[in-house]
C-alpha cells in the first residue's frame, strides 16, 4: 500500500492526478484529506464456478476426474502468466502434491499442460486469423516473445511462421485437389 500527498490546492489539478493514478496495475483505496491511498491491484485471475465444470468438445486435457478442476483453471487462466503455485492454490493443494499428482496420473506436469494449451490455441490462431506472430503470442500468455518462439519449436519443430506457411500451403492444395476432382 502506498500513500500519495497533494498539497494541490486546484481541484483540476487533483482531478489530473486521480486520473492518472486509475491504470490496471492501481486501486485506489481511500481519499482523505488530500491523501491518496493505492495499491497494487490483484490479478485477474478467474476462478472455477463452483460446481460447473467446464464443456469442451475438442479438450486437449484427459478427462481424468481428480484433475477436472486443475484442467478447468488452465483452460480459464492459460492466456495469463499463470504459474503452478497459482494453479494449486486455486485448486487447494500445495505445488509440490500438484506436481506429483498431476505427473502420476499425466505423465507430464502442470507446466506442460499450461505450455501444451497455449501452444494449441496459438496453433489455431495462426490459421484462422491473420494476427503477426507477436500478437498472438500476447494473446497467449507470453510476454517474452523470443520464450514463446522457443517453446513453439520445441512443440512443433517449427518456427510459428514457417508453421502457418506450411499448414496453409497444404490447406490450399488440399481445396485446390477437391476442385480439381469436382471438374
Amino acid at each position: 500500500m502506498s500513500l500519495i500527498l497533494s498539497a494541490e490546492e486546484k481541484l483540476e489539478i487533483k482531478k489530473l492526478l486521480l486520473q492518472s493514478l486509475e491504470t490496471p496495475e492501481l486501486e485506489i483505496i481511500s481519499l482523505k484529506n488530500n491523501l491518496v491511498t493505492v495499491e497494487m491491484a490483484p490479478r485477474k485471475i478467474s476462478k472455477i464456478p463452483k460446481n460447473k465444470k467446464m464443456h469442451k468438445l475438442h479438450s486437449i486435457f484427459p478427462s481424468i476426474s481428480r484433475l477436472t478442476q486443475v484442467f478447468d483453471f488452465i483452460e480459464l487462466n492459460y492466456h495469463q502468466s499463470i504459474r503452478l503455485k497459482e494453479v494449486a492454490q486455486a485448486v487447494g493443494y500445495s505445488p509440490g502434491y500438484l506436481t506429483n499428482l498431476v505427473r502420476n496420473l499425466t505423465g507430464k506436469t502442470v507446466n506442460h499442460w499450461i505450455i501444451e494449451r497455449r501452444i494449441t490455441e496459438a496453433k489455431y490462431l495462426l490459421l484462422e486469423t491473420d494476427d503477426s506472430i507477436e500478437q498472438i503470442a500476447l494473446k497467449i500468455g507470453y510476454q517474452n516473445i523470443n520464450h514463446f518462439y522457443c517453446q513453439f519449436r520445441n512443440y512443433c519443430q517449427n518456427t510459428p511462421r514457417a508453421w502457418r506457411d506450411k499448414q496453409r500451403c497444404q490447406q490450399n492444395q488440399k481445396i485446390s485437389d477437391e476442385l480439381e476432382y469436382v471438374l
